[in-house]
């Protein structure tokens, strides 16, 4: 099966960009394409990037994909020009079939153009997809006129909007927590922003492999996309980070406008002991509800593995980690306008408890 061929005559290689909000499923998605690709006798490369400074998502991908790490900071923004040098050290080393790009959850995928279309000058690389997830649950409660409480920021809209809008395909993810009605809500809400994309429906992120192989193929939009960043300068983004002994992180980045995301903070704290699950899952419950998402890795008191566990949208999975790995435990939170000192009182209460 020769996928790559049809992107272009220099035999460019496919460059799949995946984004979404926080905890949409773009890494259980990215986990079903990568192996569709093995399964196929293709070569994948992945370019994980986290806002926090350990990759823990990176650790559910299969051993056999070659991968690079940006972390510390948004793809989008604060570490733009390092995307260019990690997926022409990819091409270089590697000579891939296809590479995903899995944005954090508060990077604005557009942003990538220019720098994707500057390495696609001396690299033959192409961008063919934007993919976007969408959490119908949290995308449901979030248009709801009716509620009140738990409102996303307007910032927190606007790059939600920012994702949506910029994809040629719409992945509409976990529609079995949702009933009809608030999936139509969604999907006229999507259309809204943008019409022109591909809308399908999945649950788990688990979709048609159909999906998969068209993913390779340059769409109309994004050929006249990559065109005008061909004949649009550049301005080189400017980002402050402060980052305290904790590893709190806040972005306040700007390039040629204001970063929708600049006020999102990163948490970072590590475990020292194995805790209780049970009390472990009830302090991740009581997160305030401006903490849109957390992840780590966790040892229990009462079991014998160590899990990786991702929370979302008050929703919380656990699952076993197979390899061990070499990352120890760790909490890391992402949220807007999080109490750090807070956060860590009730943390070490919970540790103590």
């Amino acid at each position: 099966m020769d996928l790559i061929t049809s992107s272009s005559e220099r035999h460019d290689i496919p460059v799949v960009i995946l984004a979404g909000f926080l905890g949409s499923g773009k890494t259980t998605l990215l986990q079903q394409w990568t192996q569709q690709c093995l399964q196929q006798g293709m070569k994948p490369a992945v370019i994980m990037n986290e806002a926090g400074d350990v990759n823990l998502d990176g650790q559910l991908l299969p051993e056999d994909v070659n991968m690079e790490e940006l972390l510390g900071g948004c793809i989008c923004c604060s570490i733009r020009g390092d995307f260019g040098m990690k997926l022409l050290e990819l091409v270089q080393e590697h000579q891939p079939d296809v590479v995903y790009v899995e944005c954090t959850g508060i990077a604005e995928p557009m942003e990538l153009v220019d720098a994707l279309t500057d390495v696609s000058l001396y690299a033959p690389v192409q961008l063919t997809h934007i993919v976007t997830l969408v959490d119908a649950l949290q995308m449901s409660h979030w248009i709801d006129e009716t509620v009140s409480v738990n409102k996303p920021s307007r910032k927190m809209m606007h790059l939600l909007q920012e994702q949506i809008r910029a994809a040629n395909l719409l992945i509409v993810n976990k529609c079995d927590l949702v009933q009809e009605h608030d999936i139509q809500r969604v999907e006229q809400q999507l259309k809204q922003w943008n019409k022109e994309t591909t809308i399908v429906y999945a649950e788990q992120a688990q979709v048609k492999h159909e999906l998969w192989q068209r993913s390779f193929v340059l769409s109309d939009e994004l050929s006249k996309l990559s065109a005008q960043a061909e004949q649009t300068p550049t301005i080189p983004p400017t980002c402050s980070c402060q980052i305290d002994n904790g590893h709190d992180v806040g972005c306040e980045a700007r390039t040629h406008h204001h970063s929708s995301h600049a006020h999102v903070t990163v948490w970072t704290r590590a475990l020292p002991t194995a805790v209780d699950s049970h009390t472990f899952e009830l302090w991740l419950k009581g997160l305030p509800q401006h903490v849109y998402r957390a992840k780590g890795i966790v040892t229990f008191s009462d079991t014998t593995k160590r899990y990786m566990f991702q929370f979302a949208y008050r929703q919380t999975e656990f699952i076993p980690i197979r390899p061990q790995g070499d990352i120890d435990d760790v909490i890391v939170l992402i949220g807007e306008q999080m109490d750090a000192e807070q956060l860590y009182v009730e943390l070490q209460e919970m540790l103590r408890a």
